[in-house]
This record gives structure tokens, sequence and C-alpha cells, in this order.
């Protein structure tokens, strides 16, 4: 029989890589996470959903006085999002193996990636309330509520990476590579659905 511990006694990176070659399963916490994923995902797509019924339910798209969207900046953003999946991805990898380093500096490199682009986008976000609120028409109120929801995804992803971070000065366990991993699919879903919402505000500039 296996000596390798327990899930609940692997307290160092031997233990953390000796749980992970035996593990057979996902931990509940990943199950938990796809959970969260899956409702929020519905949450995010009935609102593209909602953005094309409506835009197909009016001849002007977005309604005067309001501009069509810029495309060229908000690509480029979507692109800077999406390569933090490779970090993000490659600190799961790293956690299983029970390499410390390299999990941090992975976490802490796509964090500030996404620090940035959360940065850039809050900007671009007070410069359209400048040109129409939320209360305008359909646009409006639509294009805010997808934006914000996205966003709000992106700060819970930004404070669910710098709790990680702060939980792994103490080391690799068990159950912070469960997190490393959990953070890592959550991210994975926040940059997947980032393109069908970047492309549908575009849409009527594609």
């Amino acid at each position: 029989m296996s000596s390798a511990p327990r899930s609940m006694d692997a307290t160092d990176e031997a233990a953390v890589r000796a749980v992970e070659r035996r593990r057979v399963a996902s931990p509940n916490g990943m199950w938990g996470m796809y959970l969260l994923i899956t409702t929020e995902a519905t949450l995010l797509l009935s609102m593209v959903g909602t953005y094309h019924y409506l835009r197909f339910e009016n001849a002007q798209w977005p309604p005067p006085p309001i501009e069509p969207p810029s495309v060229v900046l908000p690509l480029v953003m979507l692109a800077v999002l999406l390569t933090t999946t490779v970090p993000m991805l490659l600190a799961a990898a790293a956690a299983r193996a029970g390499r410390l380093n390299t999990t941090r500096t992975m976490l802490l490199g796509a964090t500030l990636v996404q620090g940035g682009y959360l940065a850039v986008q809050i900007l671009l976000l007070v410069s359209d309330l400048n040109d129409f609120r939320p209360q305008d028409n359909a646009y409006a109120s639509i294009y805010y509520a997808m934006t914000v929801t996205h966003h709000a995804h992106v700060v819970i992803g930004l404070l669910l990476s710098v709790g990680l971070q702060l939980k792994l000065l103490g080391g690799l366990t068990n159950y912070r590579v469960i997190g490393v991993r959990a953070v890592a699919a959550y991210w994975v879903f926040v940059n997947v659905l980032a393109i069908p919402v970047v492309f549908s505000q575009l849409w009527p500039s594609l």
C-alpha cells in the first residue's frame, strides 16, 4: 500500500506531490468551483443573449446619439487578458508538482497583468459614462449590465489571487494546491467568457 499521506496530512511539498500522484478524482473544492463557473457562465451568457435579442429588435444599434464603440483598444485589452490564461495554468501545474516558487511567480505575473487590464477597463467605463448613462435606453442598459458584470468577475478573480498569494507565504499544502487549481479554473472561465462579451460590445463597429 502506498505510504503517501492522506490529503489532510499533505503539509509540505513532498507530501503534496505524493497526494497528487495518487489522486484519481477531482477534489470537492474543484467541484465547487465548477458549479460556481456554471452558474456564473449562465448569468453572463444570458446577458449576451439579451444584448443580441435587443440588437435585432432595433433598427439602429446603438441608437443615436451614441457613437459605435472603438475597436482597437478593446481587442488589444482582450488579447492581454487572454494571455494570462497561460501563467495561471502553469501555476496550477507547478502547484500539483510541489514547486512553490514557480507557483507564486506565475500567480504574481498573471495578477499584475489582470490588475492592469482592470485599471484600463475602469477608465474606459468612466469615459463611456461621460457619453451615455445606463438609464438612457435599452442599449445603454444591457451594455453596462454586461460590462459591469464582466468587470465584477475580474475583481473577484483578483481578490482570489491576492488571497491565495498570502496563503502561499506559508508554503504549499494540499488544500492550497486545490486553491491554486480552483483559482486557475476560475480565470480560464473569466478569460473565455470575455470573448463573447467584448465581441458583442464591438458588434456595431465590426
